[in-house]
């Protein structure tokens, strides 16, 4: 009788795991989980699809957004590429997208952007001074920071305000704008589908970070379908 059942049991329970699945992934809905751009952001490349995280390295959210990416990140599919998008509306966080993206003009990005991390929001150094009513890069902070983490810190310092940079600050605000981001963490998928902890599918759940990069996962396997 035992050994009639034990099967029927094991069918059961996977039959009851593939309904669940498809429930959820039945329930997030556009308006509700994520929004569709009222017009695609282009690519950088057609052969993958592209995640786009907009973030800012003084926000508690973001910090603690890291780890679930980074693991998210290990068993991302090799048809999917990651994309970091630093914020900017406030001056202090110009300043801070500069630090990203000297890092990545001079290679060292995967080792500085922990470090940088570190300095901005649990050491809360802001890395920038005031001129009268404006914000400057605090370029003897930022020398001693990429000094401190074995790197070319005079360069760094130099980078912050260069052409190259400048150039990048202001495709990146074009890009947070074409993408209707307005908070971090945010996540864009294929540059159609904007997904937001603030909208109503997330709230009063305790794992909403978690659950933003399992509507990532439904909404890159929507593109992949589309796509064919």
């Amino acid at each position: 009788m035992r050994a009639v059942l034990a099967p029927i049991t094991m069918v059961l329970a996977v039959m009851f795991s593939l309904v669940a699945c498809a429930q959820e992934s039945g329930e997030f809905k556009a308006g509700q989980h994520f929004e569709v751009l009222p017009q695609a952001v282009p690519q950088k490349s057609d052969s993958k699809i592209e995640v786009t995280e907009m973030f800012w390295y003084g926000c508690a959210h973001c910090f603690h957004f890291e780890s679930t990416l980074d693991r998210w990140k290990e068993k991302m599919p090799s048809d999917v590429s990651l994309v970091k998008l630093p914020a900017i509306w406030r001056p202090v966080m110009d300043v801070h997208a500069r630090l990203y993206y000297v890092a990545d003009a001079m290679g060292v990005l995967e080792k500085m952007h922990t470090p940088i991390f570190n300095t901005v929001y649990n050491q809360r150094q802001m890395l920038a001074i005031r001129e009268g009513r404006n914000l400057s890069p605090d370029l003897k902070a930022i020398e001693e920071l990429f000094n401190k983490n074995g790197e070319d810190g005079v360069k760094a310092a130099k980078l912050m305000n260069s052409f190259a940079i400048n150039s990048k600050v202001k495709q990146g605000m074009a890009n947070q704008r074409a993408y209707k981001m307005t908070g971090t963490p945010e996540v864009v998928v294929a540059g159609k589908y904007r997904i937001s902890s603030s909208f109503p599918g997330y709230k009063g759940k305790s794992n909403g970070q978690e659950l933003m990069l399992q509507v990532a996962d439904y909404l890159i396997a929507k593109e992949r379908a589309d796509r064919g």
